[in-house]
């Protein structure tokens, strides 16, 4: 694994923790947490198996 494929994975997990803790606090919605979800998940998926 390259370090750039590392990064892409801690960067995408860093997002979904903050997305959760938003969503925690209630200054974000469900909706809002599974669309900040679904697309960290498709960029992650779309960069992670093109490099």
């Amino acid at each position: 694994m390259t370090e750039a494929k590392l990064g892409l994975i801690l960067t995408s997990v860093a997002v979904i923790v903050v997305a959760v803790a938003l969503h925690r606090q209630r200054a974000l919605g469900r909706n809002g947490l599974v669309t900040v979800i679904a697309a960290t998940a498709a960029v992650f998926a779309a960069m992670f198996f093109t490099q």
